[in-house]
């Protein structure tokens, strides 16, 4: 028996079709590199990535009166007069809660929202429509900090010591304290474990600046709290500690002019900044954002998002295209960026996940984990992430 041979060549059509196919999809994604007129009309109604003023629901607030804003978890949080109100994706009311707090200093994490009384003693740990515990502190809350596990770190000045740092579980039960005789600003943060409390300091001598990172043992701290300091990091002579942020057991420290690992045992540099850096936003769950200038044709410029890993590589990056960003903010694994009358929010392996369009110059913006706010003079638009 003669057996029929299986041609797997492609037909003359068919051929042709993918050809077609080919140059119409390398065609398409051409002009949507290009032309930007084009890319917002297929982000708009197809990616439904573009948004504007008309598709989205806003929430009104009284410009007349001392408003605060923020975002954390699904929620758009307003405090005015002493009153909490909390909103969803719809700006729908959720929430309202009584909060006696006039100067808000805010720090959040995933469902927690801890807010307290700049230089005054009162804190709230707010989670949806409960507030978990709220206590008066003996001293100035200068700082505050929350893990997503609702662990919280507190600096107070004015005490008997120059600034003591207390440490919060969940429930509201003080863990340990610790007594900082020698420094005169900090920044704080507390891993996601609960495990470790990164504090940095600042001492001024004179001309010289003296930045240090101290981290904490918490198991530690509750048997043995003189020993609880497992390792200190000083910073180069001149240069000044900005912001902590942990990234796993690691605390990434944003210092002036560079970006510095600390870890447990060891610390190791990120990152050096250069002339044509303009941001760095380190308050991210696995990477840090650097935003800068690069030369995109011959005395023409445009900025870049460049996003890091902890190993201090170049993962990913997202091309600006409009002028440097104004305002930017972050939140776990996202970053928004107010340009003018626009507001891109960014993940952080690159691609865009949402772009505003507004009629007018844009005040501000607030970034919660599934939540985004576009705040104007008397009104707030919602974003849906």
């Amino acid at each position: 028996m003669v057996k029929e041979e299986n041609n797997s060549k492609p037909s003359l059509t068919q051929t042709i079709v993918i050809f077609v196919v080919t140059m119409m999809a390398i065609f398409m994604v051409a002009r949507y590199i290009s032309d930007s007129s084009f890319k917002d009309l297929i982000d708009q109604k197809v990616f439904r990535i573009g948004v504007i003023e008309e598709s989205l629901k806003s929430i009104e607030i009284d410009n007349s009166s001392n408003v605060n804003v923020y975002a954390y978890d699904k929620y758009i949080a307003v405090l005015n007069k002493n009153v909490l109100k909390q909103y969803d994706k719809d700006a729908e009311e959720k929430y309202s809660l009584d909060i006696k707090i006039s100067m808000p200093i805010v720090a959040t994490s995933g469902k927690y929202m801890i807010m307290a009384e700049k230089g005054g003693e009162k804190a709230y740990l707010i989670s949806g429509e409960n507030i978990v515990w709220q206590r008066d502190f003996d001293g100035d809350i200068s700082r505050v900090a929350v893990n997503e596990k609702g662990y919280t770190c507190v600096i107070l000045e004015n005490t008997t010591y120059k600034s003591i740092g207390v440490i919060i579980d969940d429930k509201g039960n003080e863990l340990f304290k610790t007594f900082i005789n020698s420094a005169y600003s900090y920044v704080i943060d507390i891993s996601d474990n609960s495990k470790y409390v990164a504090m940095g300091d600042v001492v001024y001598s004179g001309a010289i600046i003296k930045s240090t990172v101290s981290i904490y043992s918490v198991e530690k701290a509750q048997t043995d709290p003189n020993n609880a300091k497992i390792y200190e990091y000083e910073a180069e002579h001149g240069s000044l500690i900005l912001d902590i942020n942990y990234q796993g057991n690691n605390a990434i420290c944003l210092f002036n002019n560079y970006v510095q690992k600390v870890g447990t045992s060891s610390d190791e540099r990120l990152y050096d900044m250069t002339n044509t850096d303009v941001f760095i936003e380190t308050n991210l769950k696995s990477t840090y954002a650097v935003i800068n200038r690069h030369s995109s044709e011959l005395f023409s410029y445009e900025y870049q998002v460049d996003f890091r890993n902890s190993k201090g590589k170049s993962s990913r990056n997202y091309i600006l295209e409009e002028e440097v960003p104004s305002r930017i903010v972050a939140n776990g694994n996202k970053v928004a960026m107010v340009e003018g009358s626009t507001l891109e929010i960014i993940k952080s392996n690159g691609m865009l996940v949402k772009k505003f369009t507004g009629d007018t110059t844009i005040n501000s913006a607030v970034l919660g984990d599934k939540i985004a706010g576009v705040l104007y003079k008397n009104k707030i638009f919602v974003i849906e992430l």
